[in-house]
């Protein structure tokens, strides 16, 4: 199929590169020219485990292209994706303005176009919007109707950073919302290579369940840092636990590890969108996903305070390993590692940092502090270490020696999380 993609950030870029290998013809829309050029070159503006070579094979088959020009990319496309940004206002709510600029441009589109085609929303928004909002746009610059000489449908996205491009190519499920059938089909078609089960619904409800799937893997989260506090009291290894609680079938493994809490770019933003959105919109009360938040955003500093428990900052140097949000990626959005440096420097520790892919973001943050070029390094001299990004080449820290690769810290005593 012949396909635009609006919008070229994770979700976006991700998918484009996914499909072309699919086979399909696939031009990427970006206002960015720098983000074009470099896609066009066949460089990935973001860092994402195989997108690189995945993408400049796409280019080289030309299979994949980008433009600044929406009306050119999608003159012949069969279907066109919105995947821009929706990130968060001051009060909490979504800011749909990229999305509904998206949809302005690709109306204008199509009232050039005379061939049908399914604008399709792949971008976060809140249940009703594609509905109340994107397709009146879409009709009013296109002067056209919907599902009869264009088709619209919700199509949302369960990409892991760090690992997008494997879960792009490999879902759990896909879901399809539809205005109608043909409009459906036509969605569908896209997938016809990949080996998952194809759920078709009303578009709320697949503006719904991304909502909800979100909120309910922020909340294990949630969770299980409630269980690790109370385990660190204990004594009892919280992994021992959750491994365990994690053969129950109904729970499954997946997003028990304790830690600093969630960050990134979309549990803390959709979070705070649905409560909003429920509250002011739908006249509920979210308590449980308030308490999500409140846990989450407690549980960030939480290891400043067990370090504190073990020496006096005042003076001293901490090492903190990790500072993107999750591994994987150089996403710094949220992560726990800016308000905890805050925290220390606030406290008078001396910093360094250390991470693989994140440092030059953080730099732009928390240009004051010492980074490192490897953990080794970064834990060299200090008296205490943070492990606050769950990369693998940090499991070699060992507590409560804190030695990394035979370098001990200058006090034994220091404290590695």
């Amino acid at each position: 199929m012949k396909i635009s993609i609006i919008g070229t950030g994770y979700v976006g870029l991700v998918s484009a590169t996914a499909l072309a290998s699919k086979g399909h013809k696939v031009t990427c829309v970006d206002i960015d020219e720098d983000k074009v050029k470099k896609i066009n070159q066949g460089t990935s503006p973001i860092h994402e485990e195989g997108l690189e070579e995945l993408l400049s094979k796409a280019i080289q088959e030309k299979k994949l292209k980008a433009t600044t020009n929406t009306t050119e990319a999608i003159k012949d496309s069969e279907l066109v994706f919105i995947t821009v940004g929706t990130p968060s206002k001051e009060n909490g709510r979504v800011d749909l303005s990229y999305v509904e600029k998206a949809t302005r441009d690709i109306g204008k589109a199509l009232k050039e176009k005379k061939e049908y085609c399914v604008v399709t929303c792949k971008s976060t928004v809140p249940p009703t919007t594609t509905q109340e909002k994107l397709i009146p746009i879409l009709e009013e610059e296109s002067g056209r109707k919907a599902g009869e000489e264009f088709g619209v449908c919700m199509n949302p996205e369960f990409l892991r950073e760090g690992i997008a491009l494997k879960d792009f190519l490999n879902p759990d499920r896909i879901v399809i919302g539809e205005l109608d059938e043909k409009s459906g089909n036509i969605l569908e078609k896209t997938y016809r290579e990949f080996d998952s089960p194809i759920l078709r619904t009303s578009i709320k409800a697949a503006e719904m369940v991304k909502y909800a799937s979100n909120s309910l893997l922020a909340t294990k989260i949630s969770f299980i840092n409630e269980i690790g506090n109370m385990c660190k009291e204990l004594g009892i290894d919280v992994y021992e636990v959750a491994d365990t609680v994690g053969k129950d079938h109904r729970i499954n493994r997946d997003f028990l590890n304790a830690g600093c809490g969630f960050g990134g770019s979309c549990f803390p933003k959709d979070l705070r969108a649905f409560i909003s959105e429920a509250k002011k919109e739908w006249k509920q009360e979210p308590k449980l996903l308030e308490s999500v938040i409140e846990v989450n955003l407690d549980q960030k500093t939480k290891l400043v305070g067990l370090l504190e428990e073990k020496i006096n900052l005042e003076g001293t140097k901490v090492s903190v390993l990790g500072l993107a949000f999750k591994p994987g990626t150089d996403d710094i959005r949220n992560s726990p590692a800016i308000p905890i440096i805050k925290k220390l420097k606030s406290k008078g520790a001396e910093v360094v940092a250390y991470d693989p892919e994140a440092m030059e973001n953080m730099k732009k943050i928390h240009p004051d502090i010492e980074y490192a070029d490897s953990p080794k390094k970064a834990v060299q001299d200090t008296d205490a270490c943070l492990i606050v990004t769950d990369w693998p080449e940090f499991q070699e820290v060992n507590t409560p020696k804190l030695t990394l690769e035979g370098r001990r810290m200058n006090k034994g005593e220091g404290i590695c999380w």
